[in-house]
């Protein structure tokens, strides 16, 4: 009998064993299901910003290039040997500073010849000079030694000007190039010896639409940006404006001055220039990292208000704001603020920081001490 029961107590016991690990799985996906469906993920912790009406001014935009207001390349003006340099390149030279020097061994040579006749003739006239007032020799003598003598010195003060010519002076203030010869190199007139350019202050030359022209005059402020010095900008005016109207382009070149104080721009520079008006425009304006961009469209995070324990299925009187994304349409931007074309409102409060963690409904938690954006804007903004 014994034997016969074993094979059931034991069919009894797999029974058993697999009832209670099928029960234990059952209980446990109620118990995981139930958790989820009742599971409420904590609040994302973002900085906000409301949409803001800004009082902007009226801005013309170009892409200038930045010229030198003086710059030369200096060339000999006489042919002749390279005896002496007196620059390095790249180096500031002051206005008269002496920089190359050719052999003038000849013409100083000449030079003096000619200023020794100069005196004799000069003794020669102040003696005819003295005889004459005591009416021992002729006018016409006299006249003869005046001639002389002013063409003797009309000689030397010419070969003075030649010898002059040997050495190359530095015509203004300013930076050196590279330089371009070596010493005891043979120089023909109009060889290129080195350039000098000076850096303060700089022009910028840019052009703009015919249409724009009642919004120009001279004096007008500029703004310049350069992609060598991100979110830099440098002040500027107006100082010329072409008086006619490139027929072909219909553009009108315009010329701005910079002061370049400290000599960070350097000319063949290109920036973006904007031209600031005196017309003011009202535009609503969110900070510009608020955007979030995707090939369908540019959206912000608007905040929602939290509900009230009294919405249905809300038990929570302590309910955190939500969010949702709404599709928005940018205009132009200043500084750090992108205006708003379409899409928002008024009193509208966005998400400025931690829109990767965010999803549709997200609860958050607003904290702006995290945001990076300036709580105060102002009024006007260039």
């Amino acid at each position: 009998m014994k034997s016969r029961r074993a094979p059931l107590i034991t069919l009894a016991v797999i029974v058993l064993l697999f009832g209670a690990l099928w029960g234990f799985n059952v209980y446990r996906d109620q118990m995981t299901a139930s958790f989820y469906r009742h599971f409420v993920p904590p609040p994302v912790v973002v900085a906000t910003s409301p949409v803001r009406r800004l009082l902007w001014r009226h801005a013309l935009k170009a892409v200038g290039n930045l010229e030198a207001v003086e710059t030369v390349t200096l060339s000999p003006e006489l042919a002749g040997k390279v005896t002496r340099i007196f620059f390095h390149s790249g180096q500031f030279v002051r206005q008269g500073t002496r920089l190359l020097q050719l052999d003038d061994a000849e013409e100083r040579a000449t030079l003096e010849a000619l200023r020794a006749t100069a005196e004799v003739d000069r003794i020669q006239f102040q003696r005819q000079k003295e005889l004459l007032a005591q009416n021992l020799t002729a006018r016409s003598a006299y006249d003869l030694a005046q001639a002389a003598y002013r063409t003797a010195r009309a000689q030397a003060r010419s070969e003075a000007a030649v010898v002059a010519k040997m050495s190359i002076l530095a015509p203004f203030s300013g930076f050196l190039g590279i330089r371009l010869v070596n010493l005891g190199q043979y120089l023909t007139p109009g060889t290129a010896v080195v350039s000098l350019t000076r850096l303060t202050p700089l022009d910028v030359s840019f052009r703009l639409p015919e249409q724009d022209f009642a919004d120009l005059h001279v004096g007008q402020r500029i703004v310049l940006e350069v992609p060598a010095y991100p979110g830099h900008r440098f002040a500027g005016r107006i100082k010329a404006l072409d008086p006619t109207v490139n027929p072909t382009t219909r553009l009108i070149h315009a010329l701005a001055i910079v002061s370049n104080r400290a000599q960070r721009l350097r000319p063949g520079m290109f920036g973006r220039v904007r031209v600031l008006s005196r017309r003011r425009y009202r535009v609503l304006a969110i900070p510009r990292i608020a955007l979030s961009y995707s090939l369908y469209g540019d959206t912000v995070w608007v905040v929602s208000p939290p509900k009230t324990a009294s919405d249905p299925g809300q038990p929570d009187a302590t309910a955190f704001p939500t969010v949702r994304e709404v599709f928005i349409k940018p205009g132009s931007s200043r500084g750090p603020w992108v205006s708003i074309k379409a899409g928002l409102k008024p009193g509208m409060v966005v998400v400025s920081q931690g829109q990767i963690k965010l999803h549709a409904g997200a609860r958050i938690r607003v904290n702006n001490a995290i945001s990076l954006i300036d709580a105060h804007p102002g009024r006007t903004h260039p």
